[in-house]
């Protein structure tokens, strides 16, 4: 049973880690490969040391047949106790590697070295028990032997504590929503596999190597062959086992489907992008069509004027009309020409409270009447390019305005801007009461040339901007949004200091 599952859990880490070349990825697809290696080696172990009952065989093999060819299987005392011995330190040296790796402790981000470390240990141990080596080492020296048993298991157990402790200081230190729940998944994950590692990391590859020495195969073994248990113990096991194979592979299919669904976010943006083609055709064509309107009332003024007298009313008319057209042409142009014209940025230490003040300053010029609750939880300066972050800031406050407006809050309509560090990253959040979106609208709201808005005055390119914007500052974004209650736009850039 176990076996099955660490193989799920192994090819799972494998598509995670085509979905998401990253580190984390490699470190997950390392612990599953270690924690299946460990209990393919014990499941063998056990199989060809026999001496169990049948109770035990149904628990780890399903049936007695199964066992039969586990226990006839063709490998040596050496390459089974090995094969152990490699699972068995792998798998604390990975949860080590993985913990350090999701830190956002400014001390061990910034002492690359840790991760190097981590790995001599279970490295030096991999080389003592190295059968050749270790033979010779513990030749007629059993107290040697418990010596290196209790050595491997004391570092191991240090290891373990270390890497979970860690993960459970990170998930309580983090107050975003949207982070917390990716986190969640992670560690439930890592602590669920930790546990079926935990039932089974007590066999120590020296009592494989020494099979036949009495005292050696019976010292520290595995706890549930050397008791007869009773059938509700045999039931607990069962569960734990269960449990925890069960918790971690959905959490890391739910891992994995989260991972899958941002990488095709971004393949479809850049695809969206890539259309830019079709969307220029769109804007010129639309272009030619608002001329070809202009060209139609420019007859009509000339009409005017052969008249015998001149109808001013009309005219006022015809003028008020040409200049909504050109205001909107004015205002596509415009648009388009932010997000295509260049993708460099000159960024500089920027005060926030200078950042800010301009913002408000031409969010006024928009809307004079108009208050932005502005909180700012003791951030100082970030690394910024002040114009077009402060261009980006600006579009998610006129965009929550227009939420409030449409809304129809009135009085009762509020957006606020709240400014604060969280962790390595400096979070901007803007949020307003107004209408909200729909969960199939936050999905679209990033795509360029999509607006859920007027099209003759919104060409659908702020947010794109926005967004690239962030992503040029080495940040990202996030959104929060309820029908009906309002919306929470999140930036998250890395924190200056």
């Amino acid at each position: 049973m176990l076996i099955i599952l660490t193989i799920c859990l192994v090819l799972m880490s494998a598509m995670l880690l085509l979905l998401k070349k990253s580190r984390e990825s490699l470190y997950l697809m390392g612990l599953c490969v270690s924690l299946m290696l460990e209990i393919c080696g014990v499941m063998i172990f056990i199989a060809k040391k026999g001496g169990i009952s049948l109770e035990v065989v149904h628990f780890l093999y399903f049936s007695k047949a199964v066992q039969t060819r586990l226990q006839y299987f063709l490998i040596t005392l050496n390459q089974l106790g090995y094969l152990i011995a490699i699972g068995r330190f792998l798998f604390p040296l990975f949860l080590v590697e993985m913990a350090l790796k999701l830190s956002m402790v400014p001390a061990i981000r910034r002492n690359g070295r840790l991760q190097l470390f981590a790995a001599l240990v279970p490295a030096a141990m991999l080389i003592l028990y190295f059968p050749p080596i270790y033979r010779i080492l513990v030749a007629g020296n059993e107290a040697l032997q418990k010596t290196f048993a209790t050595l491997s298991r004391f570092w191991i157990d240090l290891y373990l504590l270390f890497a979970i402790g860690l993960l459970l200081y990170e998930l309580f230190s983090i107050t975003l929503k949207f982070v917390r729940r990716q986190f969640v998944q992670v560690t439930l994950f890592l602590i669920a596999l930790t546990g079926i590692y935990i039932l089974y990391y007590n066999q120590d590859p020296g009592q494989v190597y020494r099979f036949y020495s009495y005292t050696t195969a019976w010292n520290k073994g595995i706890g549930y062959l050397q008791i007869s248990p009773s059938i509700h113990s045999y039931m607990l096991l069962v569960v734990v086992n269960v449990i925890c194979s069960v918790l971690g592979f959905y959490s890391l299919l739910t891992f994995t489907r989260g991972t899958y669904r941002e990488n095709m976010e971004d393949v479809v943006m850049e695809r969206k992008f890539d259309t830019a083609k079709i969307g220029a055709s769109t804007f010129v064509h639309s272009m030619k069509n608002q001329l070809l309107s202009s060209r139609v009332i420019y007859k009509r003024i000339d009409q005017l004027y052969e008249q015998p007298e001149l109808d001013t009313g009309k005219l006022k008319e015809y003028i008020d009309t040409l200049r909504t057209v050109n205001d909107a042409m004015l205002l596509r142009m415009e648009e388009l020409y932010r997000c295509v014209k260049t993708k460099s940025i000159f960024m500089v230490p920027v005060e926030i409270s200078d950042l800010v003040e301009d913002t408000l300053e031409r969010f006024h010029g928009k809307y004079p009447e108009v208050t932005i609750l502005v909180e700012n939880a003791g951030v100082e300066r970030i690394l910024a390019d002040k114009v077009q972050l402060g261009e980006a800031l600006y579009n998610l406050l006129v965009n929550a305005q227009e939420a409030v407006l449409s809304a129809d809050k009135g009085e009762k309509g509020e957006v606020s801007l709240k400014i604060r560090n969280e962790r390595l990253y400096t979070v901007i959040e803007v949020r307003d009461n107004g209408c909200g979106m729909a969960k199939h609208q936050i999905k679209k709201i990033f795509e360029p040339f999509y607006s859920s808005k007027n099209s003759n005055s919104n060409w659908g390119m702020g947010l794109y901007y926005v967004r690239e914007i962030v992503k040029s500052h080495l940040g990202f974004m996030r959104v929060d949004s309820t029908e009906g209650k309002g919306s929470c736009f999140y930036i998250l850039l890395p924190k200056y200091q």
